[in-house]
């Protein structure tokens, strides 16, 4: 029965208008990762810098496509034409790293570099651990990858470079880059949380800089005390007035890292239904786009995780302004699909794409340990913010890969985006084949079992590049690779400029177990144009734009974006560039606007497959699961 009504829906969704159908976006394979990417991040020239953890669990053997290295530099295009629509086939290069750096935390530096701190304390080196060495123990570590800058050769890779270590240990922090270029690290646990056996005694409830201020640091944070066990990657963000937003539970604290003083201005999150929203119960905040329209107004949303009355997922998810007057939070359109494990990527059209994750259970466990979820969530959903209530959601093609624990998801400078990780690439094995020689997780190694490791890349193309593919997209020819905050500049085009209606800016990821401090979004003003030129405004301030590496996207009236150049937004003076002859005041194309139309003129035929599609899908791999913390 549940195989004809997958039937079904999917043969409904093949008779459905092709040009309706054509606006659902499309997943392809995009070749191999080499690691599992547990934690994921952004490099120049459509690359990808991976992690993951040692495979030391006694069932599997070192990680042979890297001989046990833990990283991996990936080169997404491999020759393949960034303009293009061609299929990738990614190449990997593995990355030596001193310490153990899995679960740490992470954010892009304001050069561009990776700051990764904190990890795990065990892992193996190689495929003979007795002679090939053991990995140093990463929860002091404090290390830096180095890309290769923007415009390098396609084969170059970067490199790790190892610095003092903390005097404390944290496993599962969280890191943010700040408006003066340093990084706030906060919280983390001293070993492996394990909920079943707490020890607050394990519990590092600090927080501390680098480069390291002068006097007493660590310094203790009452909130993750409070929160315990429920303060792992705690959710922040660095706010427009350069002060630090700390989530969690369902409570905030505003630093202050001027001073350290710390305020409580923002209420608690309404407990409904809902499960502490941080890890194992997953949700993701992200925060929303700052746009001409809503006057750069800082607005968090989060949305996901786990329901408190039963094991499933919550669809619900809230926003809040935390430097108004008064914040309140304030509830939105619930998911289509709920999910625990969901993250989401910033669209160059300021709509945000919802992925991963499962349909019920939590995070959380070892490598192929399958019983923590249940009902992988394949489809992707777009969330619009500028649409009316009721109207904010639209459920797009459905992945082919199984997104559970250790998952992410990355928006690229082509305009496409990459799904990676998981370590539940089992699952089927134990939920679906009933394979009797496979338990829920692998104990003993068997051949015929399925690796729980998945170094698969997906990349989904959103409908705005099935538009782009069909009636072609704003080009960049040449854009400055530095600018500084308040700064003009100039951006010059090989297409129409008539057809320009944007300017967006948004920031490089990185991302593990659902937290994203790096990615923003912030539309820039376009003041002038020319017959090929655009002259721009950079973000105000460094509170709303931090340091970095950032994607310019140009798009057209009708949603549509440029491949994106990187820009490094740098600290300093602001420079006026000269308006050039001819010039005239901007003004964008009549129907243009500054929300999306990536997905929302979808036929009902379509969308009503989708959702059968879904609930197909979702029927079949259900089962009960109690409620295991």
């Amino acid at each position: 029965m549940l195989a004809t009504a997958a039937s079904l829906a999917l043969a409904a969704l093949a008779a459905a208008p092709l040009a309706a159908a054509a606006d659902v976006g499309v997943w392809t394979s995009a070749g191999s990762s080499g690691v599992v990417c547990i934690h994921t991040a952004l490099l120049p020239g459509m690359r990808l810098l991976c992690t993951e953890r040692p495979h030391t669990h006694t069932s599997y053997p070192a990680n042979a496509n890297t001989n046990g290295e833990l990283s991996a530099d990936i080169d997404l295009l491999n020759g393949a034409d960034i303009n293009g629509f061609g299929t990738w086939t990614s190449k990997f290069t593995a990355r030596h790293v001193d310490t153990n750096p899995f679960c740490g935390g992470h954010a892009q530096m304001a050069n561009g570099s990776i700051f990764h701190v904190g990890g795990d304390p065990f892992g193996n080196l190689g495929p003979n651990p007795t002679t090939d060495g053991i990995y140093a123990d990463g929860r002091q570590g404090r290390r830096i990858y180095n890309p290769c800058p923007a415009g390098s050769a396609a084969d170059c890779v970067g490199s790790w470079t190892t610095l003092p270590s903390m005097t404390s240990q944290r496993w599962y922090p969280t890191v943010a880059t700040l408006a003066d270029g340093s990084n706030i690290i906060i919280g983390g646990t001293t070993v492996n949380l394990d909920l079943s056996k707490l020890n607050a005694s394990e519990n590092n409830p600090t927080y501390e800089y680098w480069p390291a201020k002068t006097g007493d640091w660590p310094r203790q944070l009452d909130i993750l005390s409070w929160a315990y066990p429920y303060m792992l990657y705690p959710m922040v963000f660095v706010l427009p007035s350069e002060k630090v937003f700390l989530f969690v539970s369902n409570k905030t604290v505003i630093i202050d890292p001027k001073t350290d003083q710390l305020s409580f201005t923002v209420p608690d999150l309404p407990v409904i239904d809902h499960a502490p929203w941080i890890y194992p119960y997953t949700p993701t905040m992200t925060i929303l786009p700052m746009t001409q329209a809503n006057n750069y107004k800082f607005t968090l949303q989060v949305c996901g995780g786990s329901k408190q009355t039963t094991a499933d997922a919550s669809p619900m998810c809230w926003q809040i302004s935390p430097e108004d007057a008064n914040p309140t939070w304030t509830r939105v359109d619930d998911m289509p699909n709920a999910r625990v494990m969901v993250d989401s990527a910033i669209l160059p059209d300021g709509t945000i794409l919802y992925v991963n994750g499962a349909g019920g259970g939590l995070a959380g466990g070892d490598a192929g340990d399958v019983l923590n979820a249940y009902n992988p969530v394949m489809i992707a959903d777009l969330f619009d913010p500028t649409a009316a209530t009721g109207k904010q959601w639209t459920s797009l093609a459905a992945a082919t890969n199984y997104r559970l624990y250790h998952s992410g998801v990355v928006l690229l400078e082509s305009g496409h985006v990459v799904t990676t990780g998981s370590e539940m690439n089992n699952y089927d094995d134990f939920h679906k084949n009933k394979k009797s020689d496979c338990k829920p997780y692998v104990k003993q190694f068997n051949a015929d079992c399925t690796s729980p490791f998945n170094t698969n890349i997906e990349r989904f193309t959103p409908p705005y590049l099935q538009r782009a593919e069909r009636n072609g997209r704003p080009v960049i020819s040449k854009a400055p690779t530095t600018l500084t905050h308040k700064s003009t500049f100039i951006v010059e085009l090989s297409s129409s400029i008539s057809n320009v209606a944007r300017a967006t800016f948004i920031r490089y990821t990185t991302t593990t177990h659902q937290t994203n401090t790096d990615q923003r979004f912030i539309e820039l003003k376009i003041l002038y144009s020319t017959s090929n030129s655009l002259v721009l405004q950079a973000p105000d301030t460094a509170g709303r734009a931090p340091p970095g590496n950032w994607m310019l996207f140009i798009l057209d009236k009708d949603g549509v974006p440029s491949v994106a150049k990187t820009i490094q937004l740098q600290l300093g003076d602001a420079v006026t560039a000269a308006v050039p002859s001819g010039a005239t005041p901007f003004t964008a194309p009549t129907g243009s606007g500054s929300g999306s139309n990536t997905g929302s003129q979808k036929g009902s035929a379509v969308q009503t497959a989708i959702s059968s599609v879904a609930g197909a899908l979702s029927a079949a791999a259900a089962f009960a699961l109690p409620f295991l913390f």
